[in-house]
């Protein structure tokens, strides 16, 4: 359970910063985003990045195999989460969909995943 309560919280944090920005609404960390240069990115990065380190923390490294990689399992579910997210944009008036938030999110899975593997850690 103490592996998987830093995930859920990373993912309630997350749809909690979805929400907001669904509705239009404002908060200290879209202030701060709006303040720094290309803090979007920054943010998206940031975001999905330690979501993905948390998620494989939580699902202790298991990789599934995609061709000849092993990819670990977390960050594949954050990057299905940070893609249906980012389509559901469509869907809202609030919302643009952008796909230099799509790599920003895929850089900081990637970002996440080389740092496990360079560091070769053991979650």
């Amino acid at each position: 359970m103490k592996r998987i309560m830093p995930a859920l919280l990373g993912f309630a944090f997350i749809c909690w910063i979805v929400v907001q920005a669904n509705k239009g609404s404002s908060n200290i960390f879209f202030d701060i985003v709006a303040l720094l240069p290309l803090g979007d990115k920054v943010g998206h990065m940031l975001l999905f990045g330690m979501l993905s380190t948390l998620t494989i923390i939580a699902f202790k490294g298991r990789q599934v195999r995609i061709n000849d990689y092993k990819v670990p399992m977390g960050a594949m579910i954050v990057l299905a989460f940070a893609l249906i997210e980012e389509l559901s944009q469509i869907f809202f008036m609030h919302r643009t969909f952008d796909l230099m938030d799509v790599a920003a999110d895929i850089l900081g899975i990637m970002i996440s995943v080389l740092i496990f593997k360079k560091l070769q850690l053991k979650p």
